[in-house]
């Protein structure tokens, strides 16, 4: 086994990805920009610059048999230069620099998906808002979602414009537009793939946003769907992975409209929030799962233990006192939840500072769980 990982992002994924990997053996390096980096906390070393610092890249790679990412916003410039080091024998990157290239562009990751005969929205390509709001209208409708075509997470870059009365609502950047679809309920599928092709694919979940901040709030898993869309949301997911080809763990975020039918909304070369779920609920994490796919250990069936949901902890000033200065997991065993804090500074609101999952019985038991450990730390930053 390859026991040297390097991992480009420092943030709350890299911390689990590097526990996990760290849990089977290997060594992990941290590439992180300057800021809050909860990954830095764990790492066996650590470089601290902006990612595309090539002088400080190469310094990582020195450090790294197998190169892998906690986020696609990775520069340009940077992932050539990880595809060159890859082609001299210096490294292996996974997923391959290629895929991130791809999926990292909306617009290209939308224009793949309709190559390969994948289900998705209609949509339109911009390179700005200077287009008559007519040719947009006459074919999406006048309810529209505009996503920049690079570097939106968390709900940002993404707006709903419901409806759009003219072009300079529209942001004037590259971006991807689709129709709005008001009814829909949004699912998420982990898919871990290895060197060999193998494909591990976790339960499907459910996710609710909040409405504000346009970020997911709360995951269910299993998804509240029929038993027959949880087995087409598995195989469309299984489809989409295997013709990408990619090494490593992949969230396919779904929409299942009105009608019944699923489309893929985008697909993520990386652990993801919407698969946090598994760490309490699964015989193995996403994040375990992920290290194992790269390193190239054999993959693990991602099978349900208990019904399980995942509540995000989204900075207010009431969390300010109760906020842990490093990573900590925090048990409530009177409310079957476990809390994850990631060690961020306090910040502004939204920001994702943690999370809760509870398992239970059932989904609803886990929901009531969940929600009276949130209300819970709630209740404790007012007192202090």
């Amino acid at each position: 086994m390859t026991s040297r990982l390097g991992i480009i992002g420092g943030g709350q994924l890299a911390l689990y990805v590097c526990e996990a990997a760290q849990a089977l053996g290997a060594e992990v390096s941290i590439l992180a920009e300057p800021g809050d980096a909860p990954a830095l906390h764990r790492a066996d070393k650590r470089f601290v610059a902006a990612l595309d610092d090539i002088a400080v890249v190469e310094q990582f790679l020195a450090s790294c048999d197998v190169v892998t990412f906690d986020k696609e916003a990775i520069p340009d410039e940077t992932l050539f230069h990880l595809a060159a080091a890859e082609e001299r024998g210096h490294c292996a990157v996974w997923p391959r620099a290629e895929t991130l290239l791809l999926l990292k562009d909306k617009g290209r990751q939308k224009e793949w998906l309709v190559q390969q005969g994948l289900p998705t929205l209609p949509f339109r390509v911009l390179s700005g808002n200077n287009l008559p709001i007519g040719e947009l209208t006459g074919t999406l409708g006048d309810c529209l979602v505009q996503k920049a075509c690079q570097g939106g997470y968390d709900g940002r870059g993404v707006q709903i414009l419901a409806p759009i009365t003219s072009s300079q609502a529209l942001w004037n950047v590259p971006s991807v537009v689709e129709p709005f679809l008001p009814d829909c309920r949004e699912v998420a599928v982990i898919v871990a793939r290895s060197h060999s092709g193998a494909i591990e694919i976790f339960p499907p979940v459910s996710m609710e946003f909040d409405a504000q901040l346009n970020s997911v709030s709360t995951v269910v898993m299993p998804a509240v769907i029929d038993s027959g869309k949880t087995g087409e949301a598995k195989a469309l997911a299984h489809r989409a992975i295997a013709a990408l080809g990619g090494v490593g763990v992949f969230a396919v975020e779904m929409f299942l409209t009105a009608k019944g039918e699923l489309l893929i909304n985008e697909i993520s070369p990386r652990v993801h929030n919407s698969g946090h779920v598994t760490m309490d609920a699964c015989s193995v994490s996403q994040f375990e799962q992920h290290a194992r796919a790269v390193l190239g250990m054999p993959l693990q069936p991602g099978s349900l233990v208990s019904p399980a949901v995942m509540l995000n902890i989204l900075y207010s000033e009431n969390f300010r006192t109760v906020c842990p200065p490093g990573p900590t997991v925090q048990t409530l065993p009177e409310q079957g939840a476990t809390i994850y804090w990631y060690g961020k500074t306090p910040g502004h609101a939204g920001r994702k500072m943690g999370h809760i999952n509870a398992v239970g019985r059932s989904v609803g038991d886990a929901l009531q769980q969940a929600g009276s450990a949130l209300e819970r730390l709630h209740n404790e930053g007012k007192a202090a």
